[in-house]
């Protein structure tokens, strides 16, 4: 199943930081269901991208956030893509690997990039 899904991320400045956007789509000839454990749809975690290499963990998004314990399914019909969404408020300047994944069982999807935060962001 994990095949027929793609996905991306993109990154844009918001008002308070960061709004993250993992979008996966169907890419294949059938339909996928997504299965979740409970309310939370897609993970973003940032590691540090400079110095040493070591990438170290900077944030998660689901990290102090409680999701409603309810399990939850979603369909994917060929060519049919959905969007996730995170906001990491207030990053510190840094270069960073930003990774977001679906949050399913079953099916997987993920996609990184390189994120550059400036001073004075």
């Amino acid at each position: 199943m994990a095949e027929t899904l793609d996905a991306t991320l993109t990154v844009a400045p918001s008002e308070d930081g960061l709004t993250l956007t993992l979008t996966v789509e169907n890419v294949g000839d059938g339909d996928v269901d997504l299965s979740f454990p409970d309310g939370q749809r897609a993970e973003f975690v940032a590691v540090d991208a400079a110095g040493d290499g070591d990438g170290d963990e900077v944030w998660r998004w689901s990290g102090g956030r409680a999701f409603a314990m309810a399990l939850g399914s979603e369909t994917l019909e060929p060519g049919e893509a959905v969007n996730y969404e995170g906001n990491w408020a207030s990053p510190p300047p840094g270069e960073y690997e930003v990774t977001g994944s679906l949050a399913s069982t079953g099916a997987d999807a993920d996609a990184s990039m390189t994120v550059v935060v400036p001073d004075g962001a």
